[in-house]
């Protein structure tokens, strides 16, 4: 709705039920560049997509206020190079760490103070490193990149709130619309379509081709 050259124009009613609906967890993503050839990382990961799952209690995903949740958690470990060896120079290798987030995790990471967000990207960074380290033994010493994108950047570049992942929020308590698979496309504003995941309550990439599909009928 922020993107609304008028937001007046689209009930009250609408917009305090799309402000009060929370929406899908954000995730952080480690991207790494490594000095550690394709054929080396595959010997570890085996295939380009794997998951680590910690076996100790304690990381819970509804409390954003604890500071030590990216080292409880568990992650996934995505190679790309592993795909497309034309995603890395030769000799080299990429990877991706995720990890969902915390809704608001630490004041919604510095409460705006950029200095304790950067502090925070780094803590967050290292935990991730650390925690691919169980599959990755050596990994540490093939870290030729670096950098940690938050649930903020996911909303900077996909507008998304919260950097949500898959639109609204998967809780059947909390549903914006009353369909789970069905994507409503028209809203209470005449010719105004949702042509995106919001359309559909599970949202995500079927929730997008399916809005765009149905937006499309429309307007031709």
């Amino acid at each position: 709705m922020k993107l609304l050259d008028d937001p007046s124009v689209v009930p009250a009613e609408f917009l305090a039920k799309v402000e009060k609906t929370p929406v899908s967890e954000g995730i952080v993503t480690a991207y790494l560049g490594l000095s550690l050839p394709n054929e080396r990382l595959q010997a570890y990961l085996k295939p380009p997509h794997v998951y680590y799952l910690e076996d100790n209690a304690g990381a819970e995903l509804r409390d954003p206020a604890d500071r030590d949740y990216f080292k409880k958690t568990g992650a996934s470990l995505y190679s790309p190079s592993l795909l497309n060896r034309k995603l890395a120079p030769e000799g080299k290798s990429s990877l991706m760490i995720q990890s969902f987030a915390p809704t608001g995790w630490m004041n919604n990471w510095g409460g705006g103070n950029k200095e304790l967000y950067q502090k925070l990207k780094k803590e967050v960074l290292t935990a991730l490193i650390d925690k691919a380290r169980e599959i990755i033994a050596d990994l540490h010493d093939h870290v030729e990149f670096a950098d940690l994108a938050t649930p903020l950047t996911y909303e900077r570049y996909t507008h998304n709130t919260g950097g949500a992942t898959s639109a609204w929020s998967w809780n059947p308590q909390n549903k914006f619309h009353k369909s789970l698979m069905k994507s409503h496309v028209e809203t209470p504003v005449k010719n105004l379509y949702i042509g995106s995941c919001w359309a559909m309550q599970i949202g995500g990439i079927p929730g997008a081709i399916s809005a765009a599909y149905e937006c499309a009928k429309r307007i031709k």
